[in-house]
């Protein structure tokens, strides 16, 4: 008995099986059909060609998140180079990072609400 068969008797559901066609690696195998997860090569859609590939939502909030950091820490050292205590000056940056962002940043706002919005649908 192998171990995928102990495994689902144990705990009561069977093994996931693959499409047939595809190797465990998931790409087209050689001895089986063909992969239904592939598009035909037939070219007889007129949208056979690549779609444009749109950053995902991991990429624009990284982006997103890189600008306010970079802004933050340009106005932290504006602020501890003019000579406020470290404290008093994290906080004051903090407050006019946040200020700042708002106009510079409102681009990759924008791109961070549509994309989950077209993720979700639930925005706006």
């Amino acid at each position: 008995m192998d171990l995928q068969k102990r495994v689902a008797g144990r705990w009561g559901r069977a093994p996931r099986q693959r499409p047939a066609g595809l190797s465990p690696s998931g790409s087209p195998s050689p001895y089986g059909s063909p992969s239904p997860y592939r598009a035909s090569s037939s070219g007889s859609s007129p949208s056979a060609g690549p779609l444009p590939s749109r950053p995902g939502l991991l990429a624009i909030n990284a982006r997103y998140f890189a600008l306010r950091t970079v802004i933050f820490a340009a106005v932290l050292t504006v602020v501890l180079l003019v000579g406020l205590h470290w404290l008093l000056g994290f906080a004051v940056a903090v407050v006019l990072s946040g200020l700042v962002s708002y106009p510079l940043a409102i681009r990759q706002r924008r791109a961070v609400l549509d994309a989950l919005e077209q993720r979700r649908g639930w925005l706006r």
